[in-house]
């Protein structure tokens, strides 16, 4: 049998009966299967003759059947009888026969068993109910003499009734805060799917979406800009300035700021926050401090120094410095700078921005209706590619060595130290008071060179000479790849300060053609702008998780796109599966707090601190680490802690003291810093065949490659 016919079987699925085979369609053809026979026609000519008035009329007759018998019922206004509606209609509207036609024999036994049950109807099973009145209705169809067929169809409205009554019973119990009139009177409910889901099915899959979507569409304008009317009803101007690294954009947007009398600095690091507040506060500008680990906030204030999370939306500044805005594209972090560009409210506003943001940006200003000036600020030192390799143990003066993992960034600056060359030393998981000991050794002589990961990258001006790659991959939390063109042109642009040298270098220890490409790789322009979700999601009447992921479904204009809540829907869900019962808002402030939930000791801490504030008591701040395992991972994990207790004190409302958190901070740092200084090759690992390094955290005594090889010689 070929692909494009059907069986007899395939027939009577789609509502063929035998007369009707025998009337329509042409001679089957035959084939044997397991000593069977079995006919089949071709679909094109079955397709033709279902548009025969009298096959038309077939498939319409078990409908009309069904619908005289449930218009000479009694109607109510219930909501059962509105389930029992959405029931029938599921069975009159059944486009074909379903699988296995009864015969007489199991009809009658079905017929016979649904008149018994009366008031006996298991609400969960509905669509087992209606399956079976629905081939049941087929069958009253072929044999409309039957006297029990007669009987079924006179008790239909009332099975129904009585089976919808089962069916709410049921749902009501489990979902106790659904609103069942407005579920089953909703537009477009789909009564089909009554057939495969039972009614806790159907609300959770078609409804609470829906009702979702509705509800976020009405509570949130389809276009972003829209969310901050106090900043629509405002005439902004922007001054947009443009460089690469190292061009004097932020030292531009700083100038006005100092003039202005109130403004806010925004960054993406803690230590450009810090930078900013530190130069203000130098210039005679009364500044605070504002991010997710620490709070300084001075009295009399004017200004305020802060990560672009922690701008405070509904005050009003004289002028404003956003930096970095490239970081708009970010797909965890780019929210922040987007509300800040949209809903800032301010009359004066510098972006200091790298050039593939400048588009983007500018589209931005002109939906808000703001107007905008650009500045170009080009580099006042040459930056210059190296011709040849660099021998990382020859370093001079003013090089920064970049590698990008923890343990290759301490090995090197170990090895460098055994030399007689002492580096200052910069990583992502550096506490930021040690990475500031660090910077200010370097900056006053006392350390001639800087070995670090991409952390030097983002803004952080230091008096580098040379920057030298000593790798060009790294891993990115999910895979190891090769650095992008825009990365390699982040870090190597911290070469050649303006004021201290003429020139900028930057090289490579190997795979300098892949730097030098990297260099001079056009970068294509952004074009998206990752947004937010309000706290309007908070009214929307349903699950938090359920609100979340529907928010996230929801379409946005052009060059938005949403921000990714798979962190907050993972953290809320492993809340719940801790067995927190929190209200909405709790949920919320709870899933906004900054600390890495993917490390077991801080979301173990996390869940102590959620557990004490449930039961009505205060935190208390983690102690300092016993004196004989005050180890360089430990302390790190110590500071990593005093982060995350400030940021669950600040979200719910905790007391804690400022000074003592202050001192606690700047014990660990100066720890951490006498380590790096006199104690770092007590705290690395050496594997004990090849002498590389071993990973923070790795047990045993070999590298990984070691290992591996280790093992199989062992094996053969």
């Amino acid at each position: 049998m070929s692909q494009g016919s059907w069986t007899e079987r395939e027939l009577r699925r789609r509502g063929w009966s035998v007369e009707l085979i025998a009337q329509l369609l042409p001679k089957p053809g035959s084939f044997c299967r397991n000593g069977r026979r079995i006919r089949y026609w071709r679909r094109r000519d079955v397709l033709a003759a279902e548009s025969d008035p009298r096959f038309v009329r077939l498939l319409s007759r078990r409908a009309v059947m069904l619908n005289d018998v449930w218009e000479a019922a009694d109607a109510s206004d219930d909501p059962a009888h509105r389930l029992a509606l959405r029931c029938h209609e599921a069975l009159i509207h059944y486009p074909a026969q379903p699988d296995h036609s009864l015969n007489d024999v199991q009809a009658n036994g079905l017929a016979r068993q649904l008149l018994a049950r009366k008031q006996h109807f298991d609400g969960k099973k509905l669509p087992l109910y209606l399956t079976q009145l629905l081939r049941l209705s087929f069958w009253m169809r072929e044999q409309p003499s039957s006297a029990l067929g007669k009987q079924l169809l006179a008790q239909y409205p009332a099975l129904l009734h009585t089976l919808a009554q089962s069916a709410l019973s049921d749902f009501t119990a489990a979902q106790p805060e659904a609103d069942a009139e407005a579920f089953l009177q909703a537009e477009g409910f789909p009564a089909a799917m009554l057939l495969t889901q039972d009614l806790a099915g159907v609300y959770a899959v078609w409804y609470v979406p829906q009702a979702i979507r509705t509800s976020l569409s009405a509570l949130i304008s389809l276009h972003p800009k829209n969310e901050y009317p106090s900043a629509r009803a405002m005439r902004r101007r922007f001054v947009i300035h443009v460089g690469g690294t190292n061009t004097g954009k932020t030292y531009a947007g700083l100038q006005r700021l100092r003039s202005a009398r109130t403004g806010i600095y925004l960054g993406p690091l803690r230590l450009l926050a810090l930078e900013a507040q530190e130069y203000l506060l130098r210039e005679g500008v009364r500044c605070s401090l504002t991010t997710g680990e620490e709070e300084d906030c001075r009295e009399d204030d004017t200004h305020v120094a802060a990560t672009a999370e922690k701008l405070p939306i509904g005050q009003v500044f004289d002028a404003a410095v956003i930096d970095e805005c490239q970081m708009i594209s970010d797909p965890k972090r780019g929210w922040a700078w987007t509300r800040a560009i949209l809903g800032i409210r301010c009359p004066e506003i510098h972006l200091c921005a790298a050039p593939e943001a400048l588009p983007l940006l500018r589209r931005l200003i002109a939906s808000c209706g703001d107007s905008c000036f650009v500045e170009q600020h080009r580099r006042k030192t040459p930056l210059i590619c190296m011709s040849h390799t660099v021998d990382y143990t020859q370093v001079r003066p003013g090089d920064a060595l970049i590698t990008f993992s923890k343990v290759g960034v301490l090995s090197v600056a170990e090895e460098l130290r055994q030399a007689g060359k002492e580096p200052a030393i910069i990583y992502g998981a550096l506490p930021y008071s040690t990475r500031r000991r660090q910077m200010e050794g370097f900056l006053d002589g006392r350390m001639q060179y800087v070995v670090s990961t991409d952390a030097i990258g983002m803004g952080l001006n230091l008096p580098i000479r040379r920057v030298i790659f000593m790798e060009t991959e790294k891993f990115d939390g999910f895979e190891r790849r090769e650095l992008r063109p825009e990365e390699v042109q982040q870090i190597a642009g911290r070469a050649g300060r303006y004021g201290m040298y003429g020139k900028g270098y930057v090289g490579a220890t190997q795979e300098l053609d892949f730097v030098r490409t990297a260099m001079s790789t056009p970068i294509p322009p952004l074009t998206t702008a990752v947004t937010g979700f309000p706290e309007l999601v908070l009214q929307v009447d349903f699950d938090l998780l359920e609100v979340l992921t529907q928010w996230s479904k929801m379409p946005t204009p052009e060059p938005y796109v949403r921000l990714d809540v798979s962190r907050y829907i993972k953290l809320i869900s492993k809340l719940r599966e801790a067995g927190f019962a929190l209200s909405k808002q709790q949920e919320l402030r709870a899933a906004n707090i900054p600390f890495d939930e993917n490390e077991p000791a801080l979301m173990e801490l996390f869940f102590l601190f959620l557990h004490l504030t449930v039961q009505g008591q205060t935190p208390e701040r983690p102690a300092m680490p016993p004196e004989s395992v005050r180890t360089l991972p430990e302390l790190e994990l110590y500071c990593r802690k005093l982060d995350l207790y400030f940021s669950f004190c600040r979200a719910f409302d905790q007391p804690f003291d400022d000074e003592q958190l202050y001192d606690c901070r700047e014990q660990a740092a100066e720890e951490i810093n006498e380590i790096l200084l006199h104690r770092l090759k007590n705290n690395i690992r050496f594997c004990d065949l090849c002498g590389s390094p071993l990973p923070s955290g790795r047990r045993g005594r070999l590298c990984p490659s070691c290992e591996k090889r280790t093992l199989r010689k062992r094996l053969t």
